[in-house]
């Protein structure tokens, strides 16, 4: 059996493959692996590896990881198996990222104290890598619940909550997004606040119930909502705040804004929050649903193995199925596996759920008669018949299953502990236990590399100027030369900063758009005609007023969605357009001061803060006009009526049929879209032009404020660093205390290094 040793280090996101002892080759598809998350090649590797052995297939892959990627590998095994391969594995596990994460807060808080100099070098490290450190120490994970009408996805929240906060998914809780941030220390008590389009709070209240929760939505100023309170079905972490957001349907016309922000949410690839989609078991199919599915396939089918696992399917409604009578949960299932499939959706994590139940079960203070009454009867249901205990239809980890077994027995809400059999049954723990797997296999991990990058430039600025500094234990001959260096370094900054040559020139060449952006904002257009065209084919024959008007709402609708999920990527692109920009600066910068001050490395590169632009969602006037409605003479049926050249004494009650016509309205759907599809058109061409305007002024922008930091900032910190070095040079004393410290400096940093390297390293 050929050995596999994998060890993947995701804090560091590093792989080393060892086949029978050995490499493997440059060449090969396993060592290009060495360097991405695992999650990205897992679902790839036997079928390498098989191509690797040229069809043999019995493999021993001994794993060296944390848990959460080891199970990964077991998924991928598994499905290796079923494919015919023999594949036994052996795990070697490592600490976790949550104990990792720790040890680093613990580690900067230290140093920060013990060495001023060292939280001087953080402070002034670029901004980038003080945002990584700023994320790292921010808890926050946000969840997103998105769903279409009537899925229940309001009684959804309010069971992990454990009470009745939410209102009703018809109310008017669909016109505002509510974030809820998880409070341990809040009880049974949710504090919230209100606030305007512009951000703006309205009112702050230190008890929020459903009553007030209904007259917020009801108020159409309040366009977002942050509640703090105890979220009961996920359990305490000191490293993690759970927000839990709920948001609109997709379909909201009460705020259209809403509705690109909930896709936003989906879209964003760059945080990856974890989107809980809920679904109406009893009910598939609706207009709504089928758009926003697209957009989830099209976001799943990016980004490898953890593009899948942001997403979790959760079936609700599932106890409205009784097997008596005749009713088979896994042919519920199936349905709503084609269903997503059938909208690009390939094997979804599917989390059947009675939402409802665990709601009864968890709810705070009294039931009412109806609550009861269907506490009662769901409970009957999932306990006595083996097949309504959803978990079983779940494709979770072995440990996500014990989480999910501990939670529903150990609920504090549960004053009946026989009634915990029940609540494992509803199927919301298993969510809730898979929500917590995810925050320790993705978020912990992302989280610890960003610390560790920002703790690391803040050790790098450190080591280097130490070492600029300890240079200065030369020759007095070779100080001499330093000296001359210090001056003609001054003379060449002057003459090269003060050319308008150079700066006309950088300016001339930062117009172009990136090419990359470029790229993806033409195939984003391409996509967009497409979809067009697609709208376009059921536009065909003459058809009635009303038939039209439901054509014409229904295009609306998909134009709409389109036009906000193409806001949001071309939102994306200025922000992926802003990190080009920085980076060819960047560049620019390094060659500019390699070629003009050589001794210069340990300047600061300029920070910039990122240009955000929204795009607001145009209204598409398409609707059905007057002047759409033609008139024609259409067959309408046959009438008896005497004819006078038939009329005889023996004839006179003879009659003969006539074709009888009548006036009817209609509307031609070709010669309707063919007009709309123009000003539809115009709209996406002149959102693309409005998109690429924008990213070229913010290109300029970012140039000018480079030119800036050259002329101002870099000039005087440049030269307060010549200064600094001349009188070093000048002065020897100065200069060998300047070098002590240098050392010592240079010695704690390499302590500090080492600690940092050793929290990472396995």
């Amino acid at each position: 059996m050929n050995h596999i040793a994998i060890t993947h280090n995701p804090f560091l996101v590093e792989t080393e493959f060892l086949i029978n002892g050995h490499s493997p080759s440059e060449s090969s598809n396993i060592t290009a692996y060495g360097s991405k998350r695992l999650q990205l090649w897992v679902e790839q590797i036997f079928d390498d590896l098989q191509v690797l052995f040229n069809g043999r297939n019995d493999f021993l892959i001994e794993f060296t990881g944390v848990e959460s990627d080891f199970n990964d590998i077991k998924e991928a095994a598994n499905n290796a198996i079923q494919k015919g391969m023999c594949v036994e594995l052996k795990f070697n596990p490592v600490a976790p990222a949550e104990e990792r994460l720790e040890k680093i807060k613990a580690l900067m808080t230290r140093v920060s104290e013990e060495s001023p100099k060292f939280a001087n070098y953080l402070a002034n490290s670029d901004l980038k890598a003080k945002q990584d450190f700023e994320d790292a120490l921010n808890n926050d994970f946000d969840a997103y619940v998105v769903a279409t009408m009537s899925s229940g996805k309001s009684t959804f929240i309010n069971a992990m909550l454990g009470q009745d906060l939410l209102p009703a998914a018809n109310e008017a809780t669909t016109a505002t997004i509510a974030h809820i941030f998880d409070d341990k220390t809040q009880g049974n008590t949710f504090y919230g606040e209100r606030f305007d389009s512009n951000g703006n709070r309205i009112e702050h209240l230190e008890s929020v119930d459903l009553a007030t929760m209904k007259e917020w939505n009801a108020d159409c100023e309040t366009k977002t909502i942050k509640l703090h309170g105890n979220i009961r079905a996920i359990k305490e972490n000191n490293n993690v705040r759970l927000v839990l957001t709920d948001t609109p349907g997709p379909n909201n016309n009460q705020d259209p804004e809403h509705q690109r922000t909930t896709l936003g949410f989906i879209q964003d690839s760059k945080r990856n929050p974890l989107i809980v989609y809920v679904l109406n078991a009893t009910q598939l199919g609706t207009n709504d649903d089928a758009q926003l599915l697209r957009l989830v396939a099209d976001t799943m089918s990016k980004g490898g193995k953890q593009s899948k696992d942001r997403f979790l399917f959760v079936v609700n409604k599932m106890d409205m199925f009784d097997p008596e009578r005749g009713e088979n949960i896994e042919e519920a299932l199936n349905r709503v596996k084609n269903y997503l499939e059938e909208n690009g959706i390939h094997d979804p994590n599917l989390f059947p759920v009675s939402a409802r139940m665990a709601y009864l079960l968890r709810k705070q203070g009294e039931l009412t008669r109806a609550e009861r009454n269907d506490k009662t009867n769901i409970a009957d249901l999932l306990l006595e018949e083996p097949s309504m205990a959803f978990p079983q239809y779940m494709s979770i980890s072995t440990s996500a299953m014990s989480a999910m077994q501990e939670k529903a027995q150990y609920d504090e809400a549960l004053q009946d502990q026989s009634m915990w059999r029940a609540l494992l049954n509803s199927g919301l723990p298993g969510v809730e236990a898979v929500i917590d797997e995810y925050i320790n296999k993705y978020s912990f991990p992302m989280r610890l590399n960003r610390a560790y990058l920002a703790m690391n430039a803040a050790i790098e600025r450190g080591m280097q100027e130490a070492d600029l500094i300890k240079q200065l234990e030369i020759e007095e001959q070779e100080l001499s030369m330093l000296q001359s260096e210090i001056h003609s370094l001054k003379a060449r900054r002057d003459q090269g900063f003060n050319t308008q040559a150079y700066k006309e020139q950088l300016k001339q060449d930062g117009r172009d758009l990136p090419m990359e952006v470029h790229n993806s904002l033409n195939k984003l257009e391409i996509s967009v005609y497409a979809r067009i065209s697609e709208l376009g084919d059921t536009f065909s024959g003459d058809v009635s007023i009303h038939e039209a008007e439901s054509k014409v709402d229904v295009a609306t609708d998909n134009i709409k969605f389109l036009f906000n999920r193409c806001s949001n990527e071309y939102e994306q692109a200025f922000e992926r357009s802003q990190e080009i920009i920085k980076n060819e600066l960047y560049q620019e910068y390094q060659s500019y001061v390699a070629g003009l001050f050589p001794e210069s490395k340990a300047l600061e590169l300029p920070v910039y803060q990122a240009l955000k632009h929204s795009i607001s969602a145009i209204s598409l006037d398409i609707e059905l006009k007057q002047n759409d409605i033609r008139k024609k003479s259409v067959f309408s049926h046959y009438e008896k009526e005497y004819d006078p050249e038939l009329f005889s004494p023996s004839t006179w009650f003879s009659r003969r049929e006539v074709a009888k016509y009548r006036t009817e309205e209609y509307v031609d759907l070709e010669e309707l879209w063919k007009e709309r599809m123009i000003a539809i058109r115009i709209k996406f061409k002149s959102l693309k032009t409005d998109a690429v305007k924008r990213i070229k002024e913010d290109k300029d922008k970012l140039i000018d404020n480079y030119l800036a930091f050259l002329d101002g900032e870099f000039s005087t910190k440049f030269a307060a660093i010549l200064d600094d070095l001349k009188q070093k040079v000048e002065n020897q004393t100065q200069r060998e205390n300047a070098i002590a410290q240098a050392k010592t400096d240079i010695d704690e940093i390499r302590v500090i290094k080492q600690e940092l390297e050793a929290i990472l390293q396995f």
